[in-house]
């Protein structure tokens, strides 16, 4: 682990004075990713890199992180929809030939509450 070297005055005067105009930053800011922060933000204060041009990138880089994560949640909820959608045709197309819900559940290998409940939401 790298040791992180303590602000001085005038460092922590400008760090916090920049961080409370941007708020968002550190909400969106875990715990470690604001230890890896602080790194970053005393290594760009001694290379002589503007705090301001740090702040605008790490909110970028959050942004990105958030819309990807999102796109992520999407297509894994997208991906259980469809597999819900596939199974709704077969289950009411059996349904109404007579079948009852204990035989489809066996026909198809689906769980006894899961045709029940599609047979249910078709109803309504």
């Amino acid at each position: 682990k790298k040791k992180l070297i303590p602000f001085n005055k005038e460092e922590q005067n400008e760090i916090t004075k920049i961080f409370n105009k941007n708020n968002k930053l550190m909400n969106q800011i875990t715990y470690e990713k604001a230890k890896i922060v602080r790194e970053d933000v005393f290594k760009m204060l001694r290379e002589g890199t503007s705090l301001n041009d740090y702040i605008a990138g790490s909110l970028k880089k959050v942004k990105q992180e958030g819309k990807q994560e999102g796109m992520q949640k999407g297509l894994r909820k997208g991906k259980q929809e469809g597999i819900q959608e596939g199974r709704k045709e077969p289950i009411l197309n059996l349904h109404k030939k007579g079948y009852t819900s204990e035989q489809i559940a066996d026909l198809l290998g689906f769980k006894l509450n899961i045709v029940q409940e599609i047979i249910a939401s078709s109803m309504n």
